[in-house]
Parts: structure tokens; C-alpha cells; sequence
């Protein structure tokens, strides 16, 4: 297959990338090259997704699947709102607008779990959409343009709304430090202690990034397109305390030694369960989700310690 990656140097998007390229032609796009990679079926071609004749330019021939994964989370950042916006959203736009210059054949588009505005309870497709921040909401907009090109011109797609998502950089020079897994294992690596913002009772959905691109594979090669949306989750939920404690697990087995683990006692709120279901995706594929965080914590400071 010949496939494009948009965002593929990035945190997902590298995964993507480094299983694709031995058995495809795999081309990221990318604002930037921040790495090389040398890899015969690798080509980077450079475009911000918001510039539609970057894009036009960069985008130059059929793709048998592009996957979607360039989007704007950094919400700590000024002008966060219309960043967003226009990444999220009308940058799919434009994508779409792109990719129909010489076809192709399906748009595999990573949304996020965030588009339902749920903390707790039972998520499934057919939950109310009530985005609560910026983040769900542009790429709730992005969904319904990809649908709009899907009625319009036969867009073939599938949407993938991601749960929590963990795995370790690529590159060590990730903007996602910030991202929960990688936050924890960062404070026990240079400070020798955990420090938690809650009490750590909330329990939340998180899926292995390496199941995260077993199911991408596996929905590349169905014999007829979906053009559906779908919950992308483990069905498995943990507390932020019991992934402190495979962090420290981790620690322990690579360092010998232990973290001091500091939770905020101010914070008196009540364990809420979210539990993001992945049963309509389970009808279509068969996979077996894993729980990576121990070996993925023990890859995370071995990239620290590099």
C-alpha cells in the first residue's frame, strides 16, 4: 500500500510510521522534518495542514489509505481556541480538499473520546455529543467535515474516537511530556518521586499504543470500507493510583530502588468510573488489548537515561 501519514513524526503518528514502513511506501507529512529517517519505503514531504496550497503541493499522488493524526492539543498555550480550531478542524477540511486532487482510497481519522464531554458512566457510540473543551469540539467538527466529503464525493473513512492513549516517545524531544504516563515516569526519573495534582481515585479508559496500531493494521486490510465511527479503547479502566504503581513497579525493576509517590489529600472528590466501550469496533475486528504501562514505564526511562 502507499500510504500517507499526516503528523507521522509525532507521538501516535511515529508508531504508525515505524510498523508501516517495512510492508508499505509510507509518506509523513509534517510541518517540519524534526528527524531523519532512514528507511528505503520512507519519504517526507513538508506542509502545515492549514495552508491549503501547502497542502496541494505536498500531496501529489493517489494514496491508497491516508491516516489522519496532526491535531492541536497543547491547551497550556496562548491562543490555544483558534489554534485549535484551525488545526483540528479546518485543517481536516483542507486535507479532505487535498486528498481529493488525486484520490484516495480511505481516510483513517483519529478523533478523541473527549467529543462526548463524559467523566464517568458508560461511553458508546451512541452517547450525546457535549464537548466540555476545545479539544473535543474541534475534532467534532472535523468528524462532520469528513462526513460532508463522505456524501459529496464518496469519501471512503473511518472515524476512530481515541481513549487515553499511552506509549513511550519515539523521540526523546516529544511535545507530550505532559501526557499522563510519560508526566509520571518524567517526575520519578528526576526527582525520584510521584507528585499528584488529584487523590488518584478517578478511574479512566487507557489503551497500549502498540494495540492502538494493531487495530489500524487490522482495519487497513477489511475487504470493504466501514465509513463509520467507532470507539478506539482497551474496555479496560485504571485509576491513576494503579498506574502510579506499575510506574513504580517499572522503577523498581529498572532502577532498584523506589519513588516517593505524594497524592493531593485536599482533593476529598469520590472515585467516578468512565468506561469507554469498544464493543460496536470489537463486532468488525478481533483483537486482544494488553496492558503495556509496566514495559512501556521501563522503555520511558531508558529513553530518559539515553
Amino acid at each position: 500500500m502507499n500510504i500517507l501519514i499526516t503528523g507521522g513524526l509525532g507521538n501516535l503518528g511515529s508508531w504508525l510510521m515505524r510498523e508501516c514502513l517495512d510492508n508499505h511506501s509510507v509518506t509523513v507529512l509534517a510541518r517540519k522534518e524534526r528527524h531523519v529517517v532512514n528507511h528505503p519505503n520512507y519519504r517526507f514531504v513538508q506542509a502545515d495542514i492549514t495552508q491549503q496550497e501547502q497542502l496541494n503541493f505536498a500531496i501529489d499522488c493517489y494514496y491508497d489509505v491516508c491516516i489522519h493524526t496532526a491535531s492541536y492539543n497543547e491547551h497550556f498555550q496562548a491562543n490555544y481556541t483558534k489554534d485549535a480550531l484551525m488545526i483540528n478542524s479546518l485543517g481536516t477540511e483542507l486535507l479532505c480538499q487535498a486528498l481529493a486532487r488525486h484520490g484516495v482510497g480511505q481516510l483513517v481519522y483519529f478523533s478523541t473520546f473527549h467529543v462526548y464531554g463524559k467523566t464517568s458512566g458508560v461511553v458508546e457510540e451512541s452517547t450525546s455529543i457535549t464537548p466540555f473543551n476545545d479539544y473535543g469540539l474541534t475534532h467534532y467538527f472535523a468528524e462532520k467535515y469528513i462526513e460532508k466529503h463522505h456524501r459529496q464525493s464518496g469519501l471512503n473513512y473511518v472515524i476512530l474516537r481515541l481513549s487515553n492513549s499511552y506509549g513511550c516517545p519515539t523521540f526523546k524531544d516529544s511535545d507530550k511530556w505532559y501526557l499522563v504516563l510519560n508526566d509520571i515516569c518524567n517526575q520519578a526519573f528526576s526527582q525520584q518521586k510521584i507528585q499528584l495534582k488529584s487523590n488518584g481515585l478517578a478511574i479512566r479508559d487507557f489503551i497500549w499504543m502498540g494495540d492502538v496500531v494493531d487495530v489500524v493494521i487490522k482495519l487497513l486490510y477489511l475487504s470493504q470500507p466501514l465509513n463509520d465511527t467507532f470507539n478506539l479503547s482497551a474496555g479496560i479502566s485504571y485509576s491513576l493510583n494503579q498506574m502510579v504503581d506499575r510506574v513504580q513497579l517499572a522503577y523498581r525493576q529498572e532502577f532498584g530502588g523506589e519513588v516517593a509517590i505524594i497524592a493531593n489529600k485536599q482533593d476529598k472528590t469520590e472515585p467516578a468510573e468512565l468506561l469507554v466501550s469498544n464493543k460496536k469496533l470489537c463486532a468488525v475486528i478481533t483483537h486482544q488489548y494488553r496492558d503495556g504501562i509496566v514495559q512501556e514505564a521501563k522503555k520511558i526511562f531508558q529513553l530518559l537515561a539515553r
